[in-house]
């Protein structure tokens, strides 16, 4: 499950901004626009089984030339990757974490270093991912390696190994949608803009939906074959819904269908909150939603959540670290404007909000959280309604102007991918030239939007990325998995999505084989949270459910969510290379030291050093080695 810009699917983002049309900007990718995917055709209702389970992804970018050189020999040194031909870099083995002013960490090696820096006084980031492996049970299959715990496919997200099932033991129908032999699975499809799908498709980043579904369908049945089902089968079915992501009403009347008619265990994908609450109001269980706030899943937990990105919680609770140990304090030395630089930064943050103010709690959370834990007062906390880019143009002009008056000379944005576009050109128009700091929202992070915002200003922009550092699409879980299973080497139907699609698959099929005989709502919830903390390297992230001590407690009881980790990126107006979908261009992020990644509490307190192309890199033409997967054998375990 390698993580990149597509792993926070276009169903993260779009059902992030599932409110507003900027589900454009998913289109772009963690991970959702109207569904798991923009449908355009007809919903035929058609029950199909499960022939393969969609799951989670990495970039589709193509390989790039390059070298790299990485040097972890001196004591204290960063990870380094050196800049290579034409802006870009390819890699092989880097370290796989390392020090906030200690040691770097090579992979498999224990290091205790700086306590406040990553990977402090553990093993390195994929202890739980490949090198530490887990404990075995007995009477465990011929799927299971012992080696490493987990199932035999090539990932590192691999769940753990689970005693073999007997048949007739599985309890029969443990919850509505469940029997002794099948599990009712419905992927949704919401009415996607016309002018956005041409938009995609436009920019290589959509498919068409008959393509698209045979992918899914492949996807349940390769995790199927390999996943504990404890002798049941997923069946597949479509809904092509008739709700927008503006329209709550249909929403509630596609997931009142879904829980009546088409009787579903779970869903993959949201129009809108709506549809989430019906569905959560009626039991079933749904893998969709993004980075609402903590308090949103808990009250709606064990039915909604499950999705890549972090809530808007922890998503802030990463900025508001970042800001005030790297930022906070120093002058506002990357701002376009000569006077700027010489000031002391004063932030403000600019952010995306739907009509009914669903994303200002998590605003609000952020700067409770700059001012108590770090001594931080923002000048100014703005949302922009962003329903649709002619209200965000309408709003660009005043609160430019706003931003402008206060003084603000290091912008902190949250917000969809789109409205940069807007925004950057409005500050140009009005010689307006701060630091804008990144902070890893919906797809604001990639090199395909990157491209489309003001260059004046965008060659300021640096900050922190929830996606990991770039590999190509044949590099990741989504294409791995596939041509492992099938003994191929190519790419699934939907060629421009197939990594969007299989994430949510990815999450169904850990939920279901973590939970046991006893299938439901509840015991998914606990599999999940049973699944252990894995990933965390240079190109993979850490990923986790549940509460295994990453989080602070006082404001995330437990973990719904995937991502726990960032690293580090600033743009690069020079850099060339394919963007996420494969367009070469010029301008792209590059991640710092490698694309190291930090958890909670994990940001070392040294001023950030933007914008010094030294142990950066672009792209991998390779995961490091510490990143790479198994390599088994296939062999039909289930199905």
């Amino acid at each position: 499950m390698q993580s990149n810009w597509r792993d926070v699917t276009l169903g993260d983002v779009g059902r992030g901004v599932a409110r507003y049309r900027p589900f454009l900007a998913l289109a772009a990718a963690s991970f959702l626009l109207v569904a798991v995917f923009p449908g355009v055709s007809k919903d035929d209702g058609d029950n199909l089984a499960a022939t393969a389970p969609p799951g989670a992804t990495a970039v589709t970018e193509a390989p790039i030339a390059g070298e790299a050189t990485v040097d972890a020999s001196a004591p204290g040194a960063e990870p380094v990757v050196e800049a290579g031909a034409a802006g870009t870099v390819a890699a092989g083995a880097a370290p796989v974490r390392g020090t906030a002013g200690g040691a770097v960490a090579k992979p498999g090696q224990l290091r205790a270093g700086d306590p406040t820096g990553p990977a402090a006084g553990r093993a390195n980031a994929t202890e739980t991912g490949g090198s530490g492996a887990l404990p075995v049970a007995e009477g465990v299959g011929p799927d299971c390696d012992p080696k490493t715990g987990r199932v035999q496919i090539p990932s590192k997200f691999a769940p753990p190994c689970k005693p073999q099932y007997a048949a007739g033991t599985n309890g029969g129908a443990t919850y509505p949608g469940v029997s002794a032999e099948t599990i009712n699975v419905v992927a949704y499809r919401g009415q996607g803009d016309p002018a956005t799908t041409a938009a995609l498709k436009a920019a290589n980043a959509a498919d068409e939906e008959p393509d698209t579904r045979e992918t899914l369908k492949r996807y349940v049945e390769i995790l199927q074959n390999h996943y504990e089902t404890y002798g049941r089968k997923v069946v597949l079915s479509f809904k092509e819904g008739s709700a927008k992501a503006t329209d709550d009403a249909a929403g509630k009347a596609d997931a009142i269908d879904i829980a009546t008619r088409m009787k579903a265990f779970a869903v993959i994908g949201a129009p809108n909150n709506a549809f989430v609450d019906e569905l959560v109001a009626r039991k079933v269980l749904c893998i969709c939603t993004t980075s609402q706030p903590q308090s949103f899943y808990e009250a709606r937990a064990p039915y909604a959540g499950y999705t890549t990105l972090m809530s808007s919680t922890q998503g802030y609770i990463q900025r508001a670290e970042y800001v005030g140990k790297r930022l906070a304090g120093a002058k506002a030395q990357y701002a376009g404007d000569a006077l700027y630089k010489t000031q002391t930064r004063k932030f403000a943050l600019l952010y995306f909000e739907t009509t009914d103010r669903a994303y200002e709690e998590g605003a609000k959370f952020f700067e409770k959280e700059m001012k108590e834990k770090y001594n931080v007062t923002l000048a100014a906390n703005l949302p922009y309604i962003g329903t649709d880019v002619n209200a965000v143009q309408s709003q660009s002009g005043p609160l430019i102007q706003k931003l402008k008056d206060e003084g603000v000379n290091s912008l902190i944005f949250s917000g969809d991918p789109i409205s940069p576009a807007i925004f950057t050109k409005e500050a140009t128009k009005q010689g307006y030239n701060p630091e804008w700091i990144v902070t890893g929202s919906a797809l604001v992070d990639t090199s395909l939007f990157g491209r489309t915002y003001d260059p004046i200003q965008w060659k300021n922009a640096f900050g922190i990325s929830f996606l990991t550092a770039r590999v190509p699409p044949t590099k990741g879980d989504a294409y791995r998995v596939y041509n492992w299973h099938r003994g191929t080497n190519e790419e699934p139907p939907a060629g421009n999505t197939y990594p969007v699609i299989y994430s949510p698959v990815f999450t169904l099929f850990t939920g279901i084989h973590m939970a046991g005989v006893n299938l439901t709502p509840s015991t998914f919830q606990q599999g999940l949270f049973s699944y252990p903390v894995s990933g965390g390297g240079l190109t993979l992230p850490t990923l986790s459910f549940g509460d295994h001590g990453l989080w602070p407690k006082d404001s995330v009881k437990f973990d719904m969510t995937g991502y726990d980790d960032v690293t580090e990126i600033w743009w690069d107006p020079e850099a060339q290379g394919p963007d996420e979908v494969g367009n070469e261009g010029v301008g792209m992020y590059r991640y710092v030291a490698g694309g190291l990644r930090y958890r909670p509490n994990e940001h070392p307190r040294k001023p950030a050093a933007p914008f010094v192309k030294e142990g950066t890199v672009v792209i991998y033409s390779d995961a490091p080695a510490g990143d790479k997967p198994p390599d088994y054998e296939h062999k039909h375990f289930r199905g």
